[in-house]
């Protein structure tokens, strides 16, 4: 099963993205190697390859056969659980999904990280520029890692802090999934296959890319202030016990809002404390990991501090829907995107919307037939606000255009 998108003309920025779900590794490279030759010929610029688990043993032989028919001028690729492309999210079965990007006048600048050999540059914000090849046109970075073996908790902050002051670097990317241990998944870059650490790409120069992340979350209640925490754990909102608040704040649902509850409640932190007013995009949303009954306190997925302003939030299919779709609307108003890079949480697909397909047919209905590939992480990056970071149930997107004149 193989399929591909639609010619255009060689003068100008264009993708092409194909997918197969053949079985045989060597069958589906050679598949949509064919595919994207047919549309690109050897003028790629940007190669991205994604593979599920089922094509470990051979996937270095088919980014070999990738490489060897488009010559890209960089390849970046990474094993997974599952991946999409195209038109279809191929969730627990073989697939092999590549898209290919011309990028005509872009900077790529391969780059990768092993901890044992670039431990240093995360305390150094000059040599992380350089490492990432920083310049003054930076577009983006996209980034690939490998769970196991990537400080991705100081990794990322890093790469994004090494930007010019008041200018953090945007990062887009997931981490490897599909492996259950150490050593068993597999990264990409050019002629490598490393099994550890990260891999990326920084892109400059005239490309625009937009980067959209859902995290499928709305607020309820009232935003509430931090005001007596420890470590992860929040002791006091608004002068009261967490606890005690959190209960007020589900009193002031109603039926339909606090049946949501059962499907999980989650906390979000307010990333600009100056705006007046908070709304879907403002704040980071992370799990809640347990109730301290005797001192009334939330434990939470974060390092929360005093002076931070919450709101509780909560997500189920209908909510998560709704939250890309609203995020897709602000997509619409631009030239449609020329290829999308999708990377989803493995928690999200069939088993959050009980339907196939629902991410990659959302957006290709909202933006039309857009090249596009991706795969199902274990965990996805993107901005929200202007720092990217590491979430989870989150879907990120990655919309590449030409630049306007």
């Amino acid at each position: 099963m193989s399929s591909s998108s639609p010619i255009s003309s060689s003068t100008t920025p264009f993708a092409a993205s194909a997918i197969s779900g053949h079985l045989d590794t060597r069958t589906a490279a050679t598949e949509v190697a064919g595919d994207l030759y047919d549309h690109l010929g050897d003028t790629c610029d940007l190669a991205m390859l994604f593979g599920s688990f089922h094509h470990r043993a051979a996937f270095a032989e088919a980014a070999q056969i990738i490489r060897q028919t488009l010559s890209p001028r960089t390849m970046l690729g990474v094993t997974a659980e599952s991946v999409l492309g195209v038109d279809q999210e191929l969730e627990g079965r073989a697939g092999l999904s590549v898209i290919g990007l011309r990028l005509p006048g872009a900077g790529l600048h391969p780059w990768s990280y092993r901890a044992e050999e670039d431990a240093a540059v995360l305390k150094d914000r000059q040599a992380m520029r350089q490492h990432i090849g920083h310049s003054d046109d930076l577009r983006t970075v996209i980034m690939l890692a490998d769970p196991f073996s990537t400080p991705i908790t100081r990794l990322l902050p890093a790469v994004t802090g090494c930007g010019d002051p008041g200018q953090p670097v945007g990062v887009v990317g997931g981490m490897s999934s599909g492996a259950s241990q150490p050593g068993h998944n597999l990264l990409v870059l050019d002629d490598q296959v490393p099994t550890s650490g990260a891999v990326g790409v920084t892109i400059a120069g005239p490309v625009q890319i937009d980067i959209i992340v859902s995290q499928g979350c709305r607020p309820i209640g009232n935003p509430l202030v931090i005001t007596k925490c420890k470590g992860n754990v929040i002791f006091q909102l608004g002068g009261g016990k967490a606890l005690k608040a959190l209960g007020e704040q589900t009193n002031l649902l109603d039926e339909d809002e606090r049946g949501l509850l059962s499907g999980g409640l989650l906390i979000g932190t307010v990333i600009n404390e100056y705006k007046e007013r908070f709304g879907r995009g403002d704040f980071l949303v992370r799990n809640i990991l347990g109730f301290d009954k005797q001192h009334e306190a939330i434990a939470v997925g974060d390092l929360p501090r005093p002076g931070q302003t919450i709101q509780f939030h909560v997500r189920d299919a209908a909510t998560a829907h709704e939250d890309l779709q609203l995020l897709l609307d602000g997509q619409q108003l631009k030239d449609p995107p020329l290829g999308a890079l999708l990377f989803t949480c493995n928690g999200r697909g069939k088993k959050l919307f009980n339907e196939e397909n629902h991410d990659v047919q959302t957006i290709r209905d909202r933006l039309g037939e857009v090249p596009m590939a991706g795969f199902f992480a274990a965990g996805e990056i993107g901005p929200i606000g202007d720092r990217s970071f590491l979430h989870g149930h989150t879907l990120s997107l990655a919309l590449f255009r030409a630049q306007s004149a």
